[in-house]
């Protein structure tokens, strides 16, 4: 089977391009699949993330208009059995104009109700040449249900096999993100001003890069906070787990956040605004973590006050995400896309 995975970019440390590359390479190991890569920036030597040898990379540049003919003709003169779009909204758009593709299938990284609304009502009519819809979550499946006739729920997995290795006693905070408007880290912040002097032992790490951190910077600068810093990206993004006590997520929204799963790999207890769509799939409140009011800045400070404060719930909440985390294991994901999406 032949299969090109689509997707914007491959040079960045986020969370969509990190799926995109382990479902590549998983699917490669599989007899009789061929899988390319193909992506508007990056060949091979300049992914952000590993790529195995046997998947193939393929870079188009140019604006969007350039990219679509490279796209059209690619696609003409390949025999791809199944096209797969790793999509934040624009991508499948743009696709679904392509003749000559046997089987489009759309994986929806980000809510449908997330996006500007010339989106949604453009996707409203071009996804009927969409063969199928894979999204991360029940409720984002709601959503492209009232439009679309086959819609399946994929939840992505876990980069990481379960392991118990992280420090409960470290006293650190972590969250991983772009810096961006959607992971609206100035509420982290505004939270963390509330409640820091309570907490002196513990330390707030933010690892991301993006246009909001000169914001960032200057907040802290501004308010004096302490006992929190801006750690830019890292590339052991395993020990950063291991040695943070829990997450903190404060998202205006998400598809499926794999900051999540990541998290919950290592037995990492969450704290996260019930944001659309995605941590309430991953998050049971008050058994693997604290789900706060969507944007609410108190509630979301004494979540996290509370949970630095109990030793107990945090040793509960750790055992618990350890559990939760088996079901994003790769095998478990991956019998579902062959069964449901390859071979469907």
């Amino acid at each position: 089977m032949n299969i090109l995975f689509l997707i914007n970019s491959l040079k960045s440390k986020s969370g969509s391009e990190r799926v995109a590359v382990e479902l590549a390479n998983k699917m490669s190991a599989i007899e009789d699949y061929d899988i390319t890569l193909l992506n508007r920036e990056s060949n091979k030597n300049s992914t952000a993330y590993p790529i195995d040898d046997n998947v193939n990379v393929i870079a188009l540049s140019g604006n969007l208009f350039q990219f679509y003919k490279k796209l059209k003709k690619h696609i003409s003169t390949s025999n791809y059995d199944v096209v797969i779009v790793h999509n934040m909204g624009k991508l499948s758009l743009l696709c679904a104009f392509v003749p000559n593709i046997k089987k489009l299938v759309v994986l929806e990284h980000v809510s449908f109700v997330s996006r500007p609304q010339k989106i949604q009502i453009l996707s409203k009519l071009l996804y009927q040449k969409i063969d199928q819809v894979v999204t991360l979550t029940q409720n984002d499946k709601e959503q492209f249900d009232k439009f679309h006739s086959n819609v399946l729920v994929i939840p992505n997995f876990s980069p990481f096999p379960i392991s118990s290795t992280h420090q409960q006693n470290n006293k650190q905070i972590v969250t991983i993100g772009r810096l961006t408007d959607q992971k609206n880290y100035i509420h982290l912040l505004q939270a963390w001003e509330k409640i820091y002097q309570a907490l002196p032992e513990w330390q707030l790490n933010i690892y991301g890069e993006g246009e909001h951190h000169s914001m960032l910077d200057d907040y802290i600068a501004r308010k004096s906070l302490r006992n929190v810093t801006l750690m830019g990206t890292t590339s052991d993004v395993k020990q950063v787990y291991e040695q943070s006590s829990f997450f903190v997520m404060s998202s205006k929204y998400e598809g499926l956040p794999m900051v999540l799963i990541e998290a919950q790999s290592f037995g990492l207890p969450i704290v996260s605004y019930n944001c659309p769509y995605g941590p309430s799939d991953v998050i049971q409140e008050n058994k693997n973590g604290l789900l706060v009011e969507d944007q609410n800045i108190d509630e979301l400070a004494e979540a996290i006050l509370k949970l630095a404060s109990s030793p107990d719930l945090l040793k509960r909440f750790s055992q618990e995400s350890l559990l939760n985390a088996e079901k994003y294991q790769p095998e478990q994901i991956l019998k579902i896309w062959i069964e449901k999406v390859l071979q469907g």
